[in-house]
């Protein structure tokens, strides 16, 4: 049973997507998105936290939990748009640059690797810890400019990183700190090698 719950919190966050839509478009209380968002931000957490303890973080399981952070987000983007229509519009450039950003990462994986990103990184993880305060600012407490413009610098600096790792890799890296590390890992390994 213990092997089946970083699954289960994975797809619980694929869930928790549509249910936010759904409430923005019936006009629920905005207090309703902090729920939500700290629950998908807590199972992003935990699904790898607790497959990594049983055992069990294969590489399809990450490419899930990537696959599912996407489709996640893109809910919540569109229960953004319903509730907060006049800050994204008035900072669309910036949207768009932070949807090109995941959309050349996803691009620079597919076409290297064949598979979808799964790199874990810490700046990834930062980013998903400003994305739970951006959109909490956002969709709670109808925030304006700033919590866009903060999320989309952090997210050029995120992805960025992620597409210099697909980049110089000489394999798919998983679960790979930073930048760094995966440098000094392929310098250590071509110093080893015969």
């Amino acid at each position: 049973m213990k092997r089946h719950l970083p699954f289960a919190l994975t797809t619980f966050r694929l869930l928790l997507g549509p249910l936010a839509l759904g409430c923005a478009s019936t006009g629920q209380p905005r207090w309703i998105f902090l729920p939500i968002l700290v629950a998908g931000a807590l199972s992003d957490i935990f699904d790898g936290v607790l497959a990594r303890r049983f055992g069990i973080a294969t590489p399809a399981l990450r490419r899930y939990d990537s696959s599912t952070d996407l489709i996640y987000y893109l809910f919540i983007l569109g229960a953004l748009w319903r509730l907060c229509a006049p800050v994204v519009s008035a900072n669309w450039p910036a949207v768009a640059l932070l949807l090109a950003a995941e959309l050349a990462t996803l691009l620079t994986c597919l076409l290297k690797f064949g598979k979808y990103p799964a790199t874990h990184s810490w700046m990834a993880k930062t980013y998903s810890l400003c994305l739970l305060g951006g959109l909490t600012a956002l969709l709670c407490f109808n925030a304006g400019n700033w919590a866009i413009l903060g999320l989309t610098l952090i997210s050029l600096a995120t992805h960025g990183e992620i597409i210099a790792m697909h980049l110089i890799a000489r394999r798919q890296p998983v679960d790979v700190r930073s930048v760094f590390q995966l440098i000094r890992q392929q310098r250590q390994s071509s110093q080893t090698a015969p």
